[in-house]
């Protein structure tokens, strides 16, 4: 049996079920009427049917039983109505439902017993009475579905009995037909009964919401803080209470007569009022502001009112009230701002420079363009991590400052511009006119000039460049978004390109960041595919020219793409994050193979600056040492000027620990940084290694002679070694131990090849994945670091 909680999807409160019953009983009893006449009616038919086919005694009990249980109903509806309010509900409800079980029963009976026993053509009038019956209770009845539920289903099971007894195909269909319908009719009662309950309670709400809104009128009426005004025909007020004199600061005499629109500062809005007055409309929660004399705070007032009909004699002809909104409006004017423009630099967010843009685009005509340029600050997080946030703070306003005077001051962008801050270190120009793809070159070069300047933080002089991406419309797109996409795509660009430029957006910058994608994707699980592979190239001894150790360098062999040059993948393992990992597997199979290399050669391995962020770096350096067995003397890492640059304090910390360990550290890529000379002092670093820019214009150009002669002669003098890289002719050879060089590095000796191939007797070398615990006595930092095992 299905339960009244499953079918009666409506939920009632407890305290309203009684409530609600009563309502449902009375909308019940205004249909009793025509339910009772309707089945009467039926059963007439059903005895005009019946007559000569069955005893005159039957056919007189189901008449008078008929009648009784309809006589019955009407009796009961009555007496409800007439003393409902002195019966339990409950009491009510079951006897409706008792007394549809009588007049279900009633025709269900003869339905079943005698159906069979007539003619074809009675048979079809005796289903239409019972289909008939079946249909009605389903609307009728609707407000006790129980009730109909239990009519329904006596009168389709009488008439379904009948059916079945005539023996045919066809009345068994019928009968099929007339129980699957009888369930939906069922399911359709309890549903009108969801909705008829929903819709009372609904009533009851609004009822309970309309007597609330009265009480506070009539609460509002005996004490409100606002204050009502009255005008005449020509918009003058008249009336003039005190507590609105009080409200204006004026005397009430001064203000009779006074021209309503004379209280508030002049503009479109009070224009608005002005005209709305003379059309007689009404007035609905309109702002204004007050015209306030020099010494006073400005105020506003919240106005509505409607016109009156003015009969003779009477001058009023508009009535209002008037709240002050002052605190609420400066609320609203400071969430305004707070919404739609940056705090720390007071340049609109990227909320309003969405907003600017898309009426830039929609408002613009035939002839005009908008530019976009995308502006990103090179190097912040350095600054920041530099000078603390306070001083990346400073450091962004001033370069907002500067951003906005360029454009003040340029006269370029046409009336249309905008300077906001997108967030963090990045800012968006938004132009608008006829000439916006030369003004935004212009512009952008004229950005790139004034950035030149260092910028002043707390007395130190701080370089500052940026990177621009331009995007145009309509001229690459006329889509806000795309607009805005393609402007990060050049300004992305800019900054993989070389760093303090500007870039024009081109449809293969999106090819290139939809590959950038699709290699960061695949490069995810390139180490567990085992598609990482390391080289090796040979670091030579000058005056030997001996093989002394390698480089490790890391390749990717992709099973589609082939060979992935390191240039391309490396950048995005260190823009994802994927480097930590690459370079933990780099560190541990680089020390596992040199391990059991029989001359004892060096293992060169660079560290990314990103690695250094990483807290596993130190951690997975000494489990590899004491994994491989490798001598910490036989390693050494090479660093960029980057990994200084970046939170130096803590990464020179972390360098002396690995020093500390009896690993060497060489600074690549010297002479190509921002301070390469500070950074000698900064730490003891083991090698320098010339970059190959100066050396492969040694013999052709008399300044790179003299800057690679200047850095070996630096580097002698501080007692550390200097490794020349890119060395491919014999000519430099001649001149780098002539210079006093002591190592080099380069396709002379031998191009970066797979490991095979310089060791072939060594083969299957894997990197161990599993971490080892190591001893105290193996951890402790003395001068060589650990002990390597010995080789038999």
């Amino acid at each position: 049996m299905v339960s009244p909680r499953a079918v009666l999807r409506t939920v009632i409160p407890p305290e309203l079920r009684e409530w609600v019953d009563n309502r449902l009983i009375s909308a019940h009893i205004r249909i009793v009427r025509p339910l009772v006449l309707g089945s009467l009616l039926n059963a007439s038919v059903i005895l005009m049917v019946l007559y000569g086919h069955v005893s005159t005694l039957q056919l007189g009990l189901f008449a008078g039983s008929t009648a009784l249980a309809g006589f019955h109903r009407l009796w009961l509806s009555e007496g409800i109505e007439r003393g409902r309010r002195r019966k339990r509900t409950a009491k009510m409800k079951r006897a409706f439902h008792l007394s549809s079980i009588w007049q279900g029963l009633n025709i269900a009976i003869p339905l079943a017993l005698w159906f069979p026993q007539v003619a074809p053509g009675g048979q079809l009038l005796l289903a239409i009475c019972g289909v008939t019956q079946i249909a009605a209770a389903a609307y009728t009845v609707r407000t006790m579905p129980w009730a109909a539920a239990v009519y329904i289903s006596l009168q389709a099971l009488g008439l379904a009995i009948g059916l079945l007894r005539h023996e045919s195909p066809a009345a068994t269909a019928a009968a099929v037909v007339l129980l699957t319908t009888s369930g939906l009719l069922i399911r359709m009662a309890f549903a009108a009964h969801d909705l008829f309950v929903t819709r009372i309670l609904s009533d009851r709400e609004l009822a309970a919401s309309a007597r609330t809104v009265k009480l506070l009128l009539n609460e509002y009426e005996a004490s409100s803080s606002d204050w009502l005004f009255e005008l005449d025909s020509q918009h003058q007020l008249i009336n003039v209470s005190d507590r609105f004199a009080a409200a204006t600061g004026r005397p009430a005499p001064e203000l009779e007569g006074l021209p309503f629109a004379a209280l508030f500062a002049a503009d479109a809005i009070r224009d608005t009022v002005v005209t709305t007055l003379n059309r007689r409309q009404p007035l609905r929660h309109v702002i204004l502001q007050l015209a306030a004399r020099p010494d006073e705070a400005p105020s506003w007032w919240s106005i509505s009112g409607r016109p009156t009909y003015v009969s003779a004699g009477e001058r009023v002809a508009f009535r209002g009230v008037i709240s002050d909104v002052t605190s609420r409006h400066q609320a609203e004017t400071r969430a305004r701002q707070m919404a739609h423009y940056d705090a720390l630099t007071g340049l609109p967010n990227r909320a309003l420079c969405d907003q600017t843009l898309h009426e830039m685009l929609d408002g613009r005509d035939s002839t005009e363009g908008v530019a976009l340029l995308h502006i990103d600050v090179d190097h912040f997080k350095a600054i920041n991590d530099e000078f603390g946030h306070p001083g990346g703070d400073a450091f962004l306003r001033q370069v907002a400052l500067r951003l906005t005077g360029v454009v003040e001051q340029s006269g370029l962008g046409g009336s249309q511009r905008m300077v906001a801050r997108l967030g963090g270190d990045e800012f968006a120009i938004l132009t608008c006119g006829a000439d916006a793809c030369d003004h935004a070159v212009r512009m952008a070069e004229q950005l790139l000039a004034e950035m030149a300047r260092p910028v002043t933080i707390d007395g130190h002089d701080v370089p500052v460049s940026i990177s621009i991406g331009i995007a145009l419309a309509p001229f690459h797109t006329e889509s806000k978004q795309q607009l805005l996409s393609y402007a990060d795509i050049a300004m992305s660009a800019a900054k993989r390109s070389e760093r303090g430029i500007w870039e024009m957006f081109e449809p293969g910058m999106d090819a290139a960041l939809h590959e950038r994608h699709a290699l960061a994707r695949d490069l995810r699980h390139a180490v567990a595919r085992g598609e990482l592979r390391l080289f090796l190239q040979p670091l030579v001894d000058v005056a030997s020219e001996g093989t002394t150790g390698y480089e490790a360098l890391l390749r990717w062999q992709h099973p589609e793409r082939g060979l992935v040059p390191p240039d391309r993948f490396i950048p995005i393992a260190e823009e994802t994050g994927l480097i930590v990992g690459i370079g933990e597997w780099v560190i541990r199979t680089a020390f596992a193979e040199a391990a059991q290399w029989p001359g004892g050669e060096t293992i060169s391995i660079n560290l990314s600056p990103v690695q250094f962020g990483s807290a596993n770096l130190l951690p997975t350096i000494v489990h590899a040492l004491a994994d491989s067995g490798i001598e910490p003397g036989r390693v050494e890492f090479e660093i960029t000027e980057g990994v200084l640059l970046h939170n130096s304090e803590a990464n020179i910390a972390l360098l002396n620990r690995l020093h500390d360990l009896g690993v060497k550290i060489a600074l690549d890529d010297f002479g190509t940084g921002y301070a390469s000379l500070n950074y000698l002092l900064t730490f003891p670093f083991d090698k320098i290694k010339i970059d190959r820019r100066f050396v492969s214009d040694l013999i052709t150009r008399e300044e790179s002679r003299a800057i690679v002669g200047a850095v070996i002669a630096l580097a002698n003098q501080l007692g550390m070694c200097t490794l020349a890289e890119g060395v491919e002719e014999r000519e430099q050879l001649v001149q780098l131990r002539r210079d006093g060089c002591r190592m080099v590095q380069g396709w002379l000796f031998g191009k970066a090849q797979p490991f095979e191939h310089y060791h072939p007797r060594i083969q299957g070398i894997v990197a161990p994945t599993a971490t080892t615990r190591i001893s105290r006595r193996r951890y402790d930092p003395r001068p060589l670091g650990l002990s390597g095992r010995q080789r038999g």
